[in-house]
């Protein structure tokens, strides 16, 4: 009777250190559970025939989008906000993530600004022609733009910014501060992509053979790396300067996404790679922001999200990298 009794004493005793383990590394843990549960969720799409063809069965992509953000990004944020900041943490967390109530001119910029702005980039070497296309052509912003980017904010994009800057990036800047966050965040945001890589029409249109991995690391994830601080600086500002919104930093990825890979922003500035001038705006925007908040990118500490651990009896700890 000795030995069931020291094993249920060992349980416990278990799950009191892990706890104690997440809560004094927050965003360590959060890292360890995205790629766990995040690519071991990729597997079976990368076996069917979207992948490598060993199972001979096709899967619905925007289902597996759903399902491997959902698991890879919402719930370790979810599990990890539980152990740190308990139902609290949980209740805080929700509502930055439903945070709706915000002026007016930052849904217009979260929606339209690369939009608008990659067509003000055009002129110099378009002259006015991208002017007369918008002026011309607008209806599609609402026809196509619109209705592209608002159904991949509600499957993916919401979720998956739940947990890049909702959870790991305001976890990091309240202890490294806004632009280091954005930079420890970058290469592991291109590093969870990269199974996406293995998969036909989900980053590139063609299946890439699993032989080209050491290729797919440099010349995609190595450069989606760079690319992603930009990215994840002007995500933090418009989060800080927001209330901190996850709602709208999903909204403007959601965007990015339409105008860097969609048909449709060619229609306003023909002859120029829309994918290349998105990123090239994404990136001045970036650095112009940095410069005129002094780094500071509207973060106020005073706004920080709970960090206490009470219900696992932990004090949450910085993180030492």
């Amino acid at each position: 009777m000795s030995a069931p009794a020291t094993e249920n004493h060992r349980l416990p005793n278990f799950s009191s250190k892990l706890s104690h383990l997440v809560a004094r590394r927050p965003a360590t843990a959060f890292v360890v559970m995205v790629f766990g549960f995040g690519w071991t969720s990729m597997i079976p799409i990368l076996l069917s025939e979207n992948g490598f063809g060993v199972l001979p069965i096709e899967l619905p992509l925007t289902v597996v989008q759903t399902l491997v953000t959902i698991l890879g990004l919402a719930v370790p944020a979810f599990l990890v906000t539980t152990a740190t900041g308990g139902k609290e943490g949980v209740r805080d967390l929700l509502r930055r993530v439903l945070r709706w109530r915000v002026g007016v001119n930052w849904y217009l910029f979260a929606l339209f600004g690369l939009p608008v702005a990659m067509v003000l980039a055009a002129i110099p070497f378009l002259g006015v022609a991208p002017l007369e296309a918008l002026a011309q052509k607008w209806p599609l912003l609402f026809t196509v733009f619109l209705p592209g980017v608002i159904l991949p904010f509600l499957h993916t994009n919401l979720w998956e910014e739940l947990g890049w800057t909702g959870f790991l990036q305001s976890t990091l800047q309240d202890e490294r501060g806004p632009l280091l966050a954005s930079l420890m965040v970058a290469p592991v945001f291109a590093l969870f992509h990269l199974p996406a890589y293995f998969v036909a029409g989900w980053i590139v249109d063609e299946h890439t053979p699993l032989s080209q991995l050491p290729s797919v690391l440099v010349e995609y994830v190595g450069v989606v790396a760079v690319f992603a601080i930009f990215f994840r600086v002007l995500a933090i500002w418009l989060y800080n300067v927001t209330g901190r919104s996850v709602l709208l930093v999903g909204l403007f990825h959601s965007s990015f996404n339409m105008v860097s890979g969609h048909e449709l922003m060619p229609e306003f500035v023909p002859g120029l790679d829309t994918g290349l001038l998105a990123v090239a705006v994404v990136a001045v925007l970036a650095v112009a922001i940095a410069v005129s908040t002094r780094g500071h990118l509207a973060y106020k500490p005073e706004r920080a999200a709970p960090r206490t651990a009470a219900d696992v009896g932990v004090q949450a700890q910085p993180e030492v990298h």
